[in-house]
């Protein structure tokens, strides 16, 4: 399976660490959102991965209805898909970062193992530590 590679995001398959590298940088539209999230779900089933690395340290806002999305369909999708860890480089900006707290909030995203960090070194060393 390719990776999906766009303007402001990529979904990259990583085999030497056994995951899913999901990076985000500037804007995005509802459309494109959709589009990368579930790319990367379809990469995590294609691969039976149970883990990724999600880069928003450059994403500012959210577009409209993208937090309802990832919140209530894109993450019990990836429960579904039997993601159990997931390692998160937090948004610079202090709006994606309220963004991504809500997010967060909902009940499937409980059902996943998280960790913030401020740099992709430590969510790389995280991810991969009981590998």
């Amino acid at each position: 399976m390719k990776s999906h590679i766009t303007e402001n995001g990529c979904a990259i398959y990583v085999p030497e660490h056994a995951c899913i590298d999901l990076k985000c940088d500037g804007f995005f539209s509802y459309e494109e959102v959709v589009a990368l999230t579930e790319y990367t779900c379809e990469m995590l089933r294609f691969y039976n991965l149970n883990r990724c690395m999600i880069n928003l340290q450059h994403v500012k806002i959210y577009p409209s209805g993208a937090e309802e999305y990832l919140r209530d369909v894109w993450y019990r999708k990836l429960v579904d898909a039997g993601v159990n860890r997931i390692a998160y480089v937090v948004p610079e900006d202090i709006f994606g970062r309220a963004s991504m707290a809500v997010v967060h909030a909902g009940d499937a995203a409980r059902k996943i193992q998280r960790k913030y960090f401020v740099d992709e070194s430590g969510a790389k060393e995280w991810l991969t530590s009981s590998l």
